[in-house]
């Protein structure tokens, strides 16, 4: 996609990213889906600036219209000195030459004691480079209503097939219900959500080599028939999911309106903050595992990641505010903040903050941290990777099938074609 494009659907944000010149640094953050961690955020980069004798103005952009907000700017040549983007898409930035390294950063990183998990510093390598780092650790359980399945007699899922049947018996029960919120609009969760379930059938998008296409596989073709039987045939996808945003999922499970969602832990933040009752009610588990004979549990995991504009005018005093934040006490303060739905980028801190240490509901989180998959898999994330997610290829092949009603293998063919043509101007 050519930033210009996209400008010309965006002229409204150009205007802003112009304004927002206006201060000494500017940084962009990703909604965390937490007002309250949002707005300490916010004053955390204003008291970076107050202790650098400088204006920082922290604006926070929700997923669905960042890479809009970030093309318009770039195109200006006005982009944020900071900005944050998510693992699955930051590669589209680097492969463009629109970062800076970040390997000193990095280096301090790393002297903090127990380290950091450092399978999620690959979604920002480029060129013997770290173009970008890892701010947080996104893994992705899947939240269950325990109370329903008690209700239908049924023990949590193991399988995909056993999630699938508990859905519809529970909708029948309660109609009001859909059996599994999955989002299948074009957005961040509807690919993260797609990845997991073609892993757990076995199926792939790249070869180890991280060029070679393996998108089109009889593996492939199963998760997604299993994908449209659930919203075509079972009906337990919701259709209005296919108008949904990055919080449509959240929302759905949130208000009792949905049995099983996948989704990093905000979710379980928003209950222990706002919901008790349905809290006590909610278990998260591991993503179930596909059919035999390639079937896996299809964790993923993944990271927001901090980048530095290449045309800041203030690349030192942006790295400044990254060893800021970066800091352990200050990161400590941050993970405390946004109240589980970031797992800190330190291992140490899983056992210090008491978010994660006084919660056995997250014991699983630091496991899930350090041997989820990484989008790219089989290889590694790479500029091929980043333009498949940004260009929400495999929703889009989803919606072949759902909306257009096109035949699997058809619309899955298309799919692969679609990513060895971007495969070819990696």
């Amino acid at each position: 996609m050519r930033l210009r494009t996209v400008l010309l659907a965006a002229g409204v944000w150009l205007a802003a990213s112009w304004a927002a010149q206006a201060a000494d640094l500017t940084v962009w953050g990703l909604q965390t889906f937490n007002t309250q961690a949002d707005q300490w955020l916010a004053q955390e980069a204003k008291d970076f600036g107050k202790a650098h004798n400088v204006d920082v103005e922290y604006d926070v952009v929700p997923a669905n219209v960042l890479n809009q907000r970030l093309a318009a700017a770039f195109e200006a040549h006005t982009p944020p000195d900071v900005f944050m983007q998510t693992d699955g898409s930051i590669q589209y930035y680097i492969s463009r030459g629109l970062t800076i390294p970040l390997d000193d950063v990095l280096a301090d990183m790393r002297k903090v004691p127990g380290g950091l998990y450092e399978n999620l510093t690959k979604a920002g390598e480029y060129n013997g480079t770290h173009q970008s780092l890892p701010l947080e650790v996104d893994v992705s359980p899947i939240f269950a209503r325990k109370d329903l399945l008690d209700e239908i007699h049924k023990p949590l899922p193991q399988t995909w097939e056993e999630l699938r049947q508990d859905g519809i018996l529970i909708e029948k029960k309660h109609p009001y219900i859909s059996g599994f919120g999955m989002p299948v609009s074009n957005t961040n969760d509807a690919e993260g959500n797609l990845r997991s379930v073609i892993w757990s059938f076995g199926g792939k998008v790249m070869a180890p080599d991280g060029k070679t296409v393996v998108f089109d596989s009889p593996e492939t073709r199963a998760a997604y028939q299993f994908v449209a039987d659930m919203f075509l045939k079972d009906k337990i996808i919701p259709h209005s999911a296919l108008t949904w945003d990055d919080a449509g999922n959240n929302v759905a499970y949130q208000t009792g309106r949905a049995v099983f969602v996948l989704n990093p832990p905000s979710i379980y933040q928003y209950l222990r903050d706002h919901d008790k009752k349905l809290l006590a009610a909610t278990v998260m588990i591991s993503v179930p595992k596909g059919p035999p004979p390639h079937g896996i549990n299809g964790n993923g995991v993944g990271s927001w990641q901090w980048a530095v504009a290449k045309d800041s005018k203030h690349p030192d005093l942006a790295k400044a505010y990254l060893r800021y934040f970066y800091d352990p006490g200050h990161y400590a303060a941050a993970i405390q903040e946004v109240g589980g739905r970031w797992v800190p980028i330190y291992p140490g801190m899983m056992r210090t903050a008491s978010v994660f240490a006084n919660d056995p509901a997250t014991k699983d989180f630091g496991k899930m941290a350090s041997t989820g998959i990484l989008d790219g898999y089989a290889g590694p994330p790479n500029v091929l990777s980043g333009k498949v997610w940004q260009a929400n290829i495999l929703t889009k092949t989803l919606q072949k099938i759902i909306l257009d009603h096109e035949p699997v293998a058809q619309a899955v063919a298309w799919g692969q074609q679609q990513i060895e043509t971007l495969a070819k101007g990696s």
